[in-house]
């Protein structure tokens, strides 16, 4: 028995499987997901910046996120770790800086704390101190790159890749100036002091760096020579100041001119040395050169007279005190001030150039002209009774003869009246004199005693008396003078009684003054004198209008 089977499933198509080289689209979605993510993560690392090590002596302040790299004035970076160097004595920095920084970073950049030490002449330090400390940092330029770097203890003064030239000055004392100070040319800042040291020979070598362009006017004919913030001067018979350059109170400042006698238009070359004079008199007044050493000997008063006082001959410097010393005689008791000074012979007129020898022998021989002259040595005040003690050589009248002592070095003779601040004081105790002189005590019992006669007079009764009467007759003239019918006969009546009364009061007050004696004002006899004319003019008054009573009505007629 048959049966229904179905259908022939010989004759049904064969699936057949293919393979795709594409996912499915069940992972479209992970994969996109996983190429964001793999594009953030490399932009991410892109970003992140490049990690450098800075080693500073002293990283006090510095604190990991919170210290920041300023490059170029912008934030370029911050620290991420601190670590204390393998050498146990420095500080490992390690800050993360921005990649468009990598070109700047070579074996010529500098990195250095901005705040660590606040200085009032940088308000930037004092604000980043305030702040929290910074980094600062100068792009090198030139250099090898590399990721490790030394810091400075200090910012630079000028900043590496900086246009321009560097010289060196030399000079014994510094005064104000230090590593930062300015430079000017005619009140424009052009350059700095980069560095200051002491060299072997204990004079001071400054390190200074002219800017371009201001660099080509550096040439042989330059002067140097340390600022004075404070100018006083006289002229036109008045006292000015001012101050010049305010900052060099806080840092100290050098000013640069040219003698334009001798001035050239070639540049010096680079590191050229330069003198460093205290003031531009000293500066114009040329090199001082190789000294040649001599002694002087004072009686007076000169223990304040320091090293370094200079030496004047015409009012220009020509020499340097070396040394002051006292000598006692201890036999007599006798005191002196000994003074070793150096002439400098180039500041004398004379050759500086040639050897030790000829120096001393051209400068004995000058010396003992002028002493010949009359020239001595004396101790003065520059400037005057306020200022320091200073050596002179001025010429005095009828000197007596002297010459050049011989010794090692050898002594120019001083004055034997002493220096000119003794002269100063005499002519001061002179005028004291003269004013003690003045008998002001006397003078005043005199004007006591005019004083006192003069009250009495005034208030005497004889002239108080003598006064209302004649204010009463003058009060009756005015009243007979306004009368509408003129009477002429009362009116020369009280004329020749109001001249009467005048004479009276004018002889009242003559019989007061005749019992003062000669202590009497010189202006009452003028007064009584005027008295007396008064009287004799309305005498006179009266004695017209008795003649001629019409001119009260017509007035004075014409004389004939």
């Amino acid at each position: 028995m048959t049966g229904d089977l179905g259908p022939d499933d010989s004759n049904l198509p064969e699936a057949q499987a293919k393979r795709s080289r594409w996912f499915g689209l069940v992972w479209a979605a992970p994969l996109a997901a996983f190429i964001v993510v793999l594009y953030l993560g490399i932009q991410s690392l892109s970003q992140r910046g490049i990690e450098i090590v800075v080693t500073f002596n002293d990283a006090t302040g510095v604190s990991v996120g919170d210290t920041k790299l300023i490059y170029q004035g912008v934030i370029g970076g911050k620290v991420t770790k601190i670590q204390i160097n393998p050498d146990g004595h420095r500080v490992d920095v390690t800050l993360r800086v921005v990649p468009q920084a990598e070109p700047g970073l070579n074996t010529n950049t500098k990195f250095w704390l901005v705040g660590e030490k606040p200085d009032l002449s940088d308000i930037s330090s004092v604000k980043a101190a305030l702040l929290g400390l910074s980094i600062g940092v100068s792009p090198g330029v030139g250099g090898t790159p590399t990721r490790h770097f030394v810091g400075l203890d200090a910012p630079p003064v000028i900043y590496p890749g900086t246009k321009g030239t560097p010289y060196a000055l030399t000079a014994e004392r510094l005064s104000s100036v230090k590593s930062g100070s300015s430079i000017f040319y005619h009140g424009e800042e052009i350059g700095k002091v980069t560095e200051v040291r002491l060299d072997d020979k204990n004079v001071f070598r400054i390190a200074i760096f002219i800017l371009a362009p201001f660099d080509k006017l550096v040439d042989a004919s330059s002067l140097f020579w340390i600022s004075s913030p404070f100018k006083v001067s006289v002229s036109g018979g008045a006292l000015s100041a001012n101050i010049d350059h305010a900052g060099t109170l806080l840092t100290g400042g050098i000013e640069m001119d040219r003698a334009e006698e001798i001035a050239s238009s070639a540049q010096s070359p680079d590191n050229r040395l330069f003198p460093l004079y205290t003031d531009e008199n000293e500066a114009r007044a040329g090199p001082s050169g190789p000294g040649v050493s001599y002694a002087f000997s004072f009686d007076g008063v000169a223990g304040d007279l320091n090293r370094g006082a200079p030496v004047r001959f015409l009012g220009f410097r020509v020499g340097q005190v070396e040394s002051v010393r006292l000598d006692v005689d201890a036999r007599t008791g006798a005191a002196k001030t000994r003074v070793l000074a150096d002439l400098f012979p180039g500041r004398l007129g004379l050759a500086a150039a040639g050897n030790t020898a000829e120096l001393r022998t051209a400068t004995d021989e000058l010396i003992r002209h002028l002493i010949a002259r009359g020239y001595r040595a004396r101790l003065a005040q520059r400037p005057a009774l306020i200022g320091g003690l200073v050596i002179n050589l001025d010429a005095v009248k009828a000197a007596a003869s002297a010459t050049l002592l011989a010794g090692t070095p050898p002594i120019i003779p001083s004055t034997d009246g002493g220096s000119s601040i003794d002269d100063v004081t005499d002519h001061v105790a002179q005028i004291l004199a003269k004013v003690d002189s003045v008998p002001i005590t006397a003078i005043g019992q005199d004007i006591k005693s005019i004083t006192g006669n003069l009250n009495r007079l005034i208030s005497s009764p004889e002239l108080s008396d003598s006064l209302q009467h004649l204010d009463s007759s003058l009060a009756q003239v005015d009243q007979v003078m306004t009368e509408v019918r003129p009477q002429i006969g009362p009116l020369v009546q009280k004329l020749n009684q109001v001249a009467n009364e005048v004479s009276g009061t004018a002889a009242a007050a003559q019989a007061i003054l005749n019992g003062q004696g000669g202590n009497v004002d010189a202006s009452v006899p003028a007064a009584i004198q005027q008295l007396t004319e008064a009287a004799r003019s309305v005498r006179a008054l009266a004695d017209y209008l008795d003649r001629h009573p019409e001119a009260l009505i017509q007035g004075k007629g014409k004389d004939k």
